[in-house]
C-alpha cells in the first residue's frame, strides 16, 4: 500500500530533482514492515515524534495547509458518534413474523458479507476518528483515536496530524443540499438480509453502490417508503406486484441522486487535501475538474463551497467546468500549478515521516 503511493506521487515529478534523498518504494516498504512489527508503545512513539516533527517544521510551503487545519480544528464542532442501527420490525413490520439481530463480525456470513459488498470503497481514504454526518449535517466523534499503523500510513500519504477534523469540516463547507439528509439516514442504516441477519459492518448505501445482488427486506422497504417518500400505506408482505415494483424502482432512483451527490462532495474534499486521493474508476473524471474548481477559486474554502451550491447538481458542475476549460486554455496550467503546490505540501509532511523513521533504525536507504 505504501510503495504504491509513493510511485503515484514520485512519478508527478515534485521535488524529486531536489529530494534525491527520498527513499526507494523497497526501502519504504521495508520502513513499513519494521514499523508493523514493532512493539505498540514503539509505534506511539515513533508517530507521536512525526506529529510533532510536522508541526514544528516550520516550513513555509506547508504552513498554509497546517493554519487551514487549525482554522478546522477551531471552528469543527462534534457529537458523540453512536453505533449504526438497523431498522426494527416491531416498528415497520409489526403484523409479521420478522425478528433481527446482529451477527458476529469475525464470521464467516459477516466476511462474505463484506467480500460481497466492499464497504471499504466507501470509506474516505485515510484512518479517521472524525466524521462528517450528512444525514445529521454535523461532525461525529467516534471516541477511538486512530490507531499507530493507520496514523503513519495517512503521514506517508502526505496528511498531516487531525486531516480527519480538517475534511470534516470542508465536508461541512461543501454539503450544501439538506434535501439528501433522509436519503443519506435511509442509506445510512445497517445492511440486513431476508433471514434477519444484521450486518454491523455493512450499509444499505454499501450494498446499492456495490453493484451485487441483495437482499430487499420488506423492513427496509417500509421505512424507505414512510420516512422518505412519506407514504404511511404500506404494510407487510407486500405482495409482489407492480405497485411494489414501482417502489423498488423509486428505491433504486433515489439511492442514484444520493450516491452521485455524496461521491461527488466527498471528492471535492478529499482531493482538496490530497490530490492523488483515490476515487471510484467510474468517478475519475471528477478529479481534473476539481482541480480547475480549486484553481478558479483560487484555493478558497468559501469561493469553492459557494461555487458547488450554484451548481445545484453534479450534472451542472461538470457542464460548467468544462465549458471554462473550454474557453480558457490557462486553466490547465492554473490547475496543474496548484497541484503541485499542494504536492509539495504533501512532501513536507511525508519527509517529516521519512525522517523520524531513519532516526529509529526503520528506514535505511
Amino acid at each position: 500500500m505504501v510503495a504504491s503511493w509513493f510511485l503515484a506521487l514520485s512519478s508527478s515529478g515534485v521535488l524529486q530533482e531536489s529530494a534525491p534523498s527520498d527513499p526507494t518504494p523497497e526501502a519504504l516498504e521495508g520502513a513499513w514492515s519494521s514499523f508493523c512489527n514493532a512493539l505498540p508503545d514503539v509505534q506511539v512513539e515513533i508517530v507521536g515524534e512525526i506529529a510533532a516533527r510536522i508541526e514544528g517544521s516550520g516550513d513555509a510551503t506547508l504552513k498554509p495547509l497546517l493554519a487551514l487545519r487549525d482554522r478546522a480544528v477551531r471552528e469543527l464542532k462534534t457529537q458523540p458518534a453512536k453505533p449504526r442501527e438497523f431498522y426494527d420490525p416491531a416498528t415497520y413490520a409489526p403484523r409479521g413474523s420478522a425478528r433481527r439481530a446482529t451477527i458476529d463480525p469475525t464470521s464467516e456470513d459477516a466476511a462474505e458479507k463484506r467480500g460481497l459488498f466492499k464497504p471499504w470503497d466507501n470509506e474516505l481514504p485515510f484512518g479517521a476518528r472524525i466524521t462528517w454526518s450528512f444525514a445529521r449535517d454535523v461532525a461525529l466523534d467516534w471516541g477511538v483515536p486512530v490507531d499507530p499503523v493507520r496514523q503513519l500510513e495517512n503521514f506517508l500519504n502526505g496528511y498531516p496530524p487531525r486531516a480527519d477534523a480538517m475534511i470534516a469540516w470542508l465536508l461541512q463547507r461543501f454539503d450544501f443540499d439538506d434535501r439528501t439528509n433522509a436519503l443519506a439516514d435511509h442509506f445510512d442504516h445497517v445492511y440486513c438480509d431476508l433471514f434477519g441477519k444484521a450486518y454491523p459492518d455493512v450499509t444499505l448505501y454499501d450494498a446499492w453502490s456495490s453493484g451485487n445482488g441483495m437482499d430487499m427486506p420488506d423492513v427496509d422497504v417500509i421505512a424507505f417508503a414512510r420516512r422518505v417518500k412519506k407514504d404511511d400505506s404500506w404494510v407487510s408482505p407486500i405482495p409482489p406486484d407492480a405497485r411494489r415494483a414501482k417502489l423498488y424502482d423509486q428505491i433504486s432512483d433515489s439511492f442514484l441522486v444520493w450516491f452521485r451527490y455524496r461521491v461527488w462532495i466527498e471528492a471535492a474534499a478529499s482531493l482538496y487535501v490530497r490530490p492523488e486521493a483515490p476515487l471510484r474508476e467510474s468517478h475519475e473524471g471528477l478529479r481534473a475538474r476539481l482541480e480547475a474548481l480549486f484553481a478558479l477559486a483560487e484555493d478558497d474554502v468559501d469561493r469553492i463551497a459557494k461555487k458547488l451550491a450554484d451548481a445545484k447538481t453534479r450534472d451542472e458542475f461538470v457542464a460548467s467546468i468544462d465549458a471554462q476549460l473550454a474557453a480558457d486554455e490557462a486553466l490547465r496550467a492554473k490547475a496543474e500549478r496548484w497541484r503541485k503546490r499542494r504536492q509539495a505540501q504533501q512532501w513536507v509532511v511525508a519527509r517529516c515521516a521519512y525522517a523520524v523513521l531513519r532516526e529509529h533504525g526503520m528506514l535505511t536507504d
